[in-house]
């Protein structure tokens, strides 16, 4: 019998072909036949990512069945009991930051709104340390503007329209 992760894993595994038969048989234009980084690129790695996940986790050894319930199996003899009360104001606060971030990204630029956004996400999920948040989350919003900007050539605004004079 199929175990629900292995069927999971089929589906997954035949979409990222689906995916990969038409990401290479995507028609370039003239121009792009030449440039690194084409529009199927990514494409094609993300299905290879998927072929190669879904695969590993078809083929994976299963693990051995054993009587005694961990805290990862559902215990059916509690299935009467009420659901335990999980945390939904989390959630709630990091849709509600990500609608946020949305909003501020043109008005405040790039950068100061990415890295507001990944040490506020960070803080909400638990994370206290100023000395960790604050440079993680500026030097990650630098870098992938870095990334973006130069390496790949797509403009992003990084500073607030004020500063650029608009």
């Amino acid at each position: 019998m199929l175990k629900l992760e292995r069927v999971v894993a089929i589906f997954i595994l035949l979409f990222s072909l689906g995916y990969a038969w038409l990401a290479f048989n995507y028609e370039l234009l003239p121009f792009e036949k030449g440039m690194v980084f084409k529009p199927n690129t990514m494409p094609l790695g993300l299905a290879v990512i998927g072929i190669i996940l879904s695969l590993a986790i078809i083929f994976a050894p299963r693990p051995k069945e054993t009587s005694v319930l961990d805290e990862s199996t559902v215990d059916q003899r509690k299935a009467g009991e009420p659901e335990p009360q999980y945390d939904k104001v989390r959630p709630i606060l990091l849709v509600v930051l990500m609608i946020v971030y949305a909003l501020t990204l043109r008005p405040i630029g790039f950068v100061l709104s990415t890295s507001s956004f990944l040490a506020l996400g960070a803080w909400i999920l638990g994370e206290r340390s100023l000395r960790i948040l604050i440079p993680v989350s500026l030097g990650t919003s630098f870098l992938f503007w870095y990334v973006v900007q130069e390496l790949l050539g797509i403009y992003l605004n990084p500073w607030p329209l004020f500063l650029n004079g608009e």
